[in-house]
């Protein structure tokens, strides 16, 4: 009997950094709320939180909005979805925003306005989101990267993210980074600094 793949059944397969797919939207979905929190009621126009769920899915699937899984990588392991990158050029953010804003039954209400995060000439982190289970795998800083990377691929100088300003953890983290804070805005009843950082191709 031939034990020379034994071992390699038993060790964890490698981290593959690859382009959401459709079929991938139950495994993305939670992860994106994971992130965004109640800015996901605002995306969806709905409070209810599972029809938000099934509204943010159909977005998911489409492919000319900010949540699309055109915009998004994933980062899979062992078959799984274990973290997400939602990016996209700042420049098309009103173009992205437009479907989301016409869905048919969008709620009106004020707290579901859909604020702009991002500016023309940058490269948007519009969500990172690592599963629970892969926590602290490095899988967070390599989608960073990976997000650094396209925006040099598609040409920008400039990349930029924002942060719930009370998140000490994370600032701390992009200031490491690089990042420089340049403003605040308030989504969904919350303050976040948006923040910057020059890349040079």
């Amino acid at each position: 009997m031939n034990h020379s793949n034994m071992k390699s059944d038993r060790s964890e397969a490698q981290p593959l950094l690859r382009p959401a797919r459709i079929e991938d939207a139950t495994q993305v979905i939670p992860l994106l709320y994971q992130a965004i929190g109640d800015i996901a009621y605002a995306l969806a126009g709905e409070g209810d939180h599972q029809k938000a769920m099934q509204i943010l899915q159909q977005f998911y699937v489409q492919e000319d909005n900010r949540i699309s899984y055109r915009n998004i990588t994933v980062m899979e392991q062992n078959e799984q979805v274990a973290g997400i990158l939602v990016a996209y050029d700042g420049g098309e953010a009103d173009l992205l925003d437009q479907p989301i804003l016409d869905r048919p039954g969008r709620s009106t209400d004020e707290k579901y306005t859909l604020v702009k995060e991002t500016r023309p000439g940058e490269y948007y982190l519009d969500t990172l989101s690592v599963s629970e289970a892969y926590q602290g795998q490095g899988i967070g800083k390599a989608l960073m990267a990976a997000f650094e990377q396209q925006g040099r691929e598609l040409g920008h100088s400039q990349v930029s993210l924002i942060v719930e300003r009370d998140n000490g953890r994370a600032l701390m983290l992009y200031e490491r980074q690089g990042y420089i804070k340049d403003e605040v805005i308030v989504i969904a009843g919350h303050e976040y600094n948006h923040m910057v950082k020059p890349i040079h191709r």
